[in-house]
């Protein structure tokens, strides 16, 4: 199924023992490097999920037990419960514990920390709520859409125990005939996802995996970045399309090339931090002092960066419909602010950006979009609405979409993450035009 790239792993090898060579390296030096890579593995791989946390939130929820003010609880939790699992492959390695489903459903109950509820969608392409299990293997299917639209079917769960043996017996049998470590802890990861053995974690479960396979054969590990989110999806999907595994594990020998490079510098003595962490860490403390006297938001910053540009791209969306509904309105696309003072101010944010005031007490937003007569058939009609309050507790949003009188989509959302905000006003595309198709294929 897959086949070396020499000049990638070549290259690798000649790092690495260019690596080797300088160890053992001296405690401080081990410690900046372990540090920063921990922060950093769990910042990516989280973010790639759609963790809200920034990277200096991250290191300082990580290295000083500070949280970050109006982000959600979960985002919070889910960078503990990672931090956590990263912990725990490093002594799993040093103590040479088993690898086997045991430590990877102990390692899932660690990353997920406690059950929780999710929206998941019925086949009928209805919302609705599920309980996520933690340390089990799913008892319902989690197929997912594709970047193409289409459904893609991960292994039924009926069959998760026994695709789960079979992949940690492909791994042994690989580990004993002396497989090239990159080769599987990257092909490791491609099966790991394609079987999608538990309801909700399996990106963070793989890249974990794949890690400690890495560390046990003394690689460092790879890093994901969240900016080629993009790209590290389309590579597992293009691996599916063709089952060649060439290209993706050559992109996961880049991200070793990263960690290995980070690891040279620091042995020569060479600076491996940002010059601007220090200066996001100072800002995140004065902002969590600041939050015990002042319940304050950043009304200037979350409209530029959320409210604007989650109107615009809604409605450039529901316009596209132009020519087959007779009109199409934004409608009551306005936020009301209230400031320290008491004070309350409008804007409407389908005209240019206003001055908005850089503090608030809460923001409270409703954007409209309404499809009317559907060629041409009077009563044919969608409203989708979108409700967003903001207080010093977070941002909480209500979509829902209706036709007619009918309510055919109602979901809740904490949090601020604007690609999540985007998918979830998608959804409600994709059903309006299943349903309108429902129809049109029935007349």
């Amino acid at each position: 199924m897959a086949s070396k790239n020499p000049t990638i792993l070549d290259e690798i090898e000649r790092l690495k023992k260019e690596l080797d060579a300088l160890r053992p390296l001296p405690p401080d030096v081990t410690g900046r490097i372990g540090q920063k890579l921990r922060i950093e593995w769990n910042y990516h791989s989280n973010a790639i999920e759609g963790n809200s946390l920034t990277l200096g939130e991250t290191r300082s929820l990580i290295l000083h037990g500070l949280t970050a003010h109006g982000k959600p609880l979960r985002d919070h939790v889910d960078i503990e419960g990672h931090d956590e699992a990263v912990k725990a492959i490093e002594d799993a390695v040093k103590s040479n514990e088993a690898f086997n489903q045991v430590f990877i459903r102990n390692l899932h109950t660690m990353l997920l920390k406690e059950p929780y509820e999710t929206d998941a969608e019925t086949r009928d392409g209805l919302r609705r709520k599920h309980r996520i299990a933690i340390g089990d293997y799913k008892t319902q299917p989690n197929n997912v859409r594709t970047s193409t639209g289409e459904t893609y079917h991960f292994t039924p769960p009926e069959q998760v125990q026994s695709a789960m043996s079979d992949l940690v017996d492909w791994y042994r049998k690989k580990e004993d005939e002396g497989e090239h470590p990159i080769i599987m802890a990257a092909t490791f990861h491609y099966r790991f996802v394609r079987i999608h053995p538990f309801d909700d974690g399996n990106g963070r479960m793989a890249r974990l995996l794949m890690n400690m396979i890495l560390i046990k054969h003394g690689y460092t590990v790879a890093l994901i970045p969240r900016e080629e989110r993009g790209e590290y999806i389309n590579t597992l999907e293009r691996a599916d399309q063709n089952e060649e595994l060439t290209e993706f594990i050559t992109y996961i020998a880049a991200c070793c090339k990263y960690s290995l490079n980070l690891h040279l510098r620091a042995a020569r003595g060479e600076d491996i931090e940002d010059a601007e962490d220090i200066d996001k860490e100072i800002a995140l403390f004065k902002r969590s002092l600041q939050k015990s006297t002042d319940d304050t938001i950043r009304a200037k910053e979350y409209a530029d960066e959320v409210l604007y540009p989650l109107f615009l791209y809604c409605e450039g969306k529901v316009e596209q419909f132009s020519e087959q509904f007779g009109s199409v309105d934004s409608l009551g696309s306005g936020s009301s602010v209230t400031t320290p003072g008491n004070e309350v101010s409008g804007f409407w944010l389908r005209e240019e950006k206003s001055d908005w005031p850089e503090i608030a007490l809460s923001i409270s937003t409703s954007l409209s979009f309404h499809l009317f007569e559907f060629q041409g058939q009077e009563g044919n009609d969608f409203y989708f609405t979108i409700q967003n309050n903001v207080d010093s507790n977070g941002s909480v949003w209500n979509f829902s979409l209706t036709r007619n009188r009918d309510s055919l989509y109602d979901q809740e959302y904490t949090g601020r993450d604007l690609e999540r905000l985007k998918k979830t006003f998608n959804d409600m595309i994709r059903l309006m035009m299943k349903k309108l198709l429902e129809k049109f294929l029935n007349d």
